[in-house]
């Protein structure tokens, strides 16, 4: 507390050396962040103030490292924030070269000495006139422990043999100067114009740059030479040099390379040896020469070389320096990509050779190995590569398996196809979730790797992994098995459109595979079933075109949907499998109807269950017969209900009621992961098995659309006849009967809402009579009931409906359905206060009342002229608002309404009319919102309206003048001139 009153009483500029000092002591004391705040206030202050200088120069001059530490940031930020003359600039270089010379004797800490070093750079950066050859300067007066004269330098002793004359604390403090000199320009644009002179100085220095970095970059440390501190300067003028594209000065650098290279084999130097080098072959392709490229083969070829990729090859715990040897062989294989294509360079091929070897290194990819991933994305470019090189040469069918470099590649389908092997169920589960994702990741990397090689060689890669997946099955080589049936699904895509390899195929699903599949996890791990029934679903066509494999592999997905560990991928691939063979499977309806039956007495999983009826239903729907494919939806139907009445009665149930955790509608409602062990209210219980019908329901719907292209509703189409068929017609009946029954009973909730709105738009898109195709006016009367939430949701598909009866045979309809579905959103938004009440609502409601402007203007301005008032008003609303999606439909609302022209004159004198009315108030909402109240994102939909008033009303100009010169006008800042011409602008 004391401190902080003592610090609000001093006056800053007079403050004494020592009590500055105690300052920046208390700056490093665990002082409250007010006091800390307060304190750098302070500080900042004084090192602004026109005592700066001194009291820079003071805090250098003090033993503490902080202080001196302080000193040394005064004196960077005096030099940021003020101007010298020549003159007084060269006395604070001599000031601050000699406080380092003196820091490198006294004992001063590192991080000071570094600390001169960046002010000092600093100083360059503002006055590198008069300081041009920084690093020569600098390395005599560090040389004779005293800051030379800037002239003297020209008559002094050779540079090299000054530099090999400085000590080890000298040397320190020239490599730190140039490495941070060369960070701090390569930050400063290297096109402007004003920074042009201060580049070329930098270069001129590389020169001298060259000359003591070569003296200390050896691959044994000297007593006077620190070549880490070397290198990693190097690396820093290499970054600068690659920004700025200086071909003298990348001519210098090159000489370095190879001091580099020969600094590999020491442990010491490794790491930041091959950064560098790395570096110049991934970024600077340019850069290395012809005799690097052959030292670096050297390198890999030596003894060195060899015993570095056996430890990264074989060794059990790979530390990061073998990572990086395997990153160093990667990027030089990048770097000579070309001429790993070229089969005849022997040494480049062994290279590939050993760099593809390096995918088979022990671990798992993405766990305990790090270099696969890497290798394995270097193989994939590579692959593309050389497959725009033979399109080129137009010699793509001339590919060979047993010449490089297609040999290599097929060597990497080898081992990465082995490596994605799962391991033993204790090790996997030994992993953390990101070790886990990371080797499902790389297992999805050689899926893609897989596609771009099939691309080169073809089906025979097919043939490959077909192989490899029956000759582990006899064997019962899980894992092995597992693997190929990934790598055979990977490639699915790739022969989708052909037959070519149904051959291959005949020999995988005609093997024993699907008998033993069927035998359980006992005999094939949940691992394997899993791939091995996706495998199924990937290769749907080749089932389609073979129906004689059909009933076992079905038979197989039906006895496994029910496994909770196969449920996911078993039936998925009933899905996929039913829909795209459909016509096929029609005769064998009534068998899947007693499958599912037999289903349903088990525990299912939801999601399971769903795609299981869309299955069905995709059968019923290419039932040609409409006796039999009503009997069989009605079938179906009564399964799904089961759940719905269950449902129903439950919510009769008394407040509060409970069912224990043993209820058999307990078992319906909930998956296994989310089971209840207690009592749960017999309400929450109705809710989910609701839920779970309609889901199914909306499986049904979908599953019974026919397989065509989806329709665009906006373009219109002959909707399908109202038929005449009794049984349909009660079947439509029926569902709705239920529908309205949930609806009353759970439209509270949003899903229920929601999927409700799915089932009816299911049928919406529909060119057929189907059982979810209802009829106009059953849709209408259901959407226009009462509703307990979510309501906004049932306008949203109002649209959608009143759309999809625009066109065809059902347009008589319209007419009608919007008699009673315009009045019905009215009175909707009549029971909102402001749009923000109910933000969606009001958006969907102008988004309706936008689709029928547009396509029957003469049904919405034929309404009572009190509701049409309502309607403009309130779509004026949103303009004002600050809800974005609102204000977007409103922008849409009143673009369309500008634009109503029709040839129903009584229409068209009814928008006209409007018009000059709501033209003013439009008017100014928009010129409200471009003047400053929305914001620049909503602006181009609200330009809209803006064009087509303009465009369309010849009042539009006065309109706008008016709302540019009203007082609410948002922004005080325009002139009236600016005004003026925007009004120019707008209107030409």
């Amino acid at each position: 507390m004391e401190t902080n009153v003592a610090m609000e009483n001093v006056p800053i500029p007079t403050m004494t050396l020592p009590e500055v000092e105690g300052l920046v002591h208390e700056l490093y004391k665990p002082n409250p962040p007010q006091t800390i705040s307060r304190i750098q206030e302070i500080l900042q202050t004084l090192q602004k103030s026109p005592a700066g200088w001194q009291l820079a120069d003071g805090l250098l001059s003090r033993p503490d490292d902080n202080i001196k530490f302080f000193g040394a940031l005064t004196f960077t930020v005096k030099l940021n924030t003020e101007s010298l003359s020549d003159e007084d600039a060269l006395s604070v270089l001599h000031k601050l070269v000699s406080f380092l010379i003196t820091s490198l004797r006294d004992g001063t800490a590192g991080f000071v000495v570094k600390k001169i070093c960046s002010t000092l750079v600093t100083y360059f950066v503002h006055y590198s006139h008069t300081w041009s050859r920084c690093i020569r300067h600098l390395c005599y007066s560090l040389d004779k422990c005293a800051s030379l004269p800037i002239e003297d330098i020209s008559d002094a002793a050779p540079f090299e043999e000054v530099v090999q004359s400085l000590d080890v604390e000298n040397f320190y403090a020239l490599t730190w100067f140039a490495q941070f000199l060369a960070n701090e320009m390569e930050k400063i644009d290297t096109k402007s114009t004003k920074y042009i002179p201060l580049h070329q100085r930098l270069a001129d220095n590389a020169s001298d740059v060259v000359v003591f970095l070569a003296h200390g970059i050896k691959p044994v440390s000297g007593q006077k030479t620190r070549p880490r501190e070397s290198i990693a300067c190097l690396n820093a003028w290499l970054q600068y040099g690659y920004r700025i594209q200086n071909q003298t000065l990348a001519q210098q650098l090159r000489t370095l390379v190879h001091p580099v290279i020969n600094c590999l084999p020491n442990d010491e130097l490794y790491d930041i040896a091959v950064e560098v080098l790395i570096f110049i072959l991934d970024d600077w392709r340019s850069f290395p020469l012809k005799d690097h490229i052959e030292s670096l083969y050297s390198v890999f070829e030596s003894q060195w070389g060899q015993d570095k990729y056996q430890l990264l090859l074989r060794s059990e715990d790979v530390d990061d320096e073998e990572v990086q040897f395997g990153l160093l062989m990667l990027a030089f294989a990048g770097f000579q990509k070309v001429e790993l294509m070229d089969e005849t360079n022997m040494r480049a091929q062994q290279l590939l050779t050993s760099l593809v070897g390096l995918l088979g290194a022990n671990g798992y990819p993405g766990v305990d190995n790090k270099i696969f991933v890497p290798i394995l994305e270097f193989m994939g470019s590579f692959v593309e590569d050389l497959l725009d090189t033979l399109h080129e040469a137009e010699s793509t069918d001339n590919v060979r398996w047993d010449k490089p470099p297609v040999w290599q590649i097929m060597q990497a389908v080898s081992h990465s196809s082995r490596k994605i092997q799962y391991p033993s169920i204790t090790i996997y589960n030994s992993w953390d979730s990101t070790e886990r994702v990371a080797f499902g990741d790389a297992r999805k990397d050689v899926a893609d790797f897989m596609q771009s090689v099939y691309m080169l060689v073809g089906k025979e890669l097919i043939s490959i992994f077909a192989s490899n997946l029956l000759e582990a099955l006899p064997v019962s080589a899980w894992a092995e098995l597992e693997a190929a049936a990934f790598c055979l699904g990977a490639l699915a895509d790739c022969v989708s459109d052909t037959t070519s390899c149904d051959g291959v195929l005949t020999k995988v699903f005609g093997s024993p595979l699907f008998d033993l599949l069927r035998q359980g996890q006992t005999v094939v791990p949940v691992r394997a079933r899993q791939t091995c029934l996706s495998l199924i679903e990937r290769y749907s066509e080749f089932f389609g075109n073979h129906p004689e494999f059909l009933p076992p592999a079905l038979n197989l997905l039906f006895s496994a949907v029910g496994d909770r560990h196969l449920a996911m991928p078993s039936s998925k691939s009933i899905y996929t499998l039913c829909s795209s063979c459909r016509s096929l499977l029609t005769p064998e309806v009534d068998a899947f109807l007693e499958q599912y039956a037999a289903l349903r007495n088990n525990e299912l999983d939801p999601l399971a269950e769903e795609r299981v009826i869309g299955a069905i239903a995709s059968i019923i729907q290419a039932i040609p017969d409409d006796s039999l494919k009503l009997n069989a939806f009605r079938r179906l139907l009564a399964m799904v209900v089961v759940d719905a009445d269950i449902s129903l009665q439950l919510s009769a149930y008394p407040e509060g009621s409970l069912l224990p955790p043993d209820n058999p509608s307990i078992l319906r409602a909930y998956d296994l992961a989310q089971r209840p062990t207690a009592e749960v209210p017999a309400a929450e219980v109705s809710l989910q098995l609701a839920i779970r019908a309609l889901r199914c329901l909306i499986s049904m719907a979908k599953g019974l659309q026919a397989p065509t292209e989806s329709v665009d509703l906006d373009a219109g189409y002959d909707s399908p006849q109202m038929p005449a068929d009794a049984n349909l017609n009660q079947i439509h009946v029926d569902i709705m009967n239920l529908l309205v029954r949930l609806k009353d009973t759970f439209s509270s909730n949003f899903e229920v809402v929601d999927v409700i709105c799915g089932i009816l738009r299911a049928g919406f898109s529909e060119t057929e009579p189907g059982p979810f195709v209802f009829p106009p006016q059953m849709v209408t009367e259901f959407m226009t009931s009462r509703w307990h939430g979510r309501v906004a949701t049932v306008v949203n598909t109002a649209s959608v409906f009143v759309t999809s009866l625009n066109s065809g045979s059902q347009k008589k309809y319209l007419g009608e359905v919007l008699g009673q579905l315009l009045p019905w959103v009215f009175g909707l938004l009549n029971q909102l206060s402001e749009p923000d009440q109910d933000p969606e609502l009001a958006q969907y409601s102008l988004e309706f009342t936008q689709r029928v402007m547009a396509r029957r203007p003469e049904i919405l301005m034929s309404q009572p002229p009190n509701m049409l008032e309502f309607l403009f008003m309130f779509a004026l609303k949103p303009l004002n608002g600050n809800e974005p999606l609102p204000k977007a439909a409103a922008a849409d609302f009143w673009t369309t309404f500008i634009s109503i022209q029709t040839d129903d004159q009584n229409t068209q004198a009814i928008v006209n009319n409007a018009m000059t009315y709501l033209g003013p108030k439009l008017s100014e909402s928009l010129i409200q919102n471009i003047g400053g109240k929305a914001s620049r994102s909503e602006l181009d939909k609200l330009s809209e309206p803006l064009k087509k008033l303009v465009a369309q009303h010849v009042n539009a100009r006065q309109w706008l003048q008016a709302a540019l010169q009203d007082p609410a006008f948002p922004s005080d800042k325009v002139s009236p001139e600016d005004k003026e011409l925007f009004l120019k602008k707008i209107i030409m």
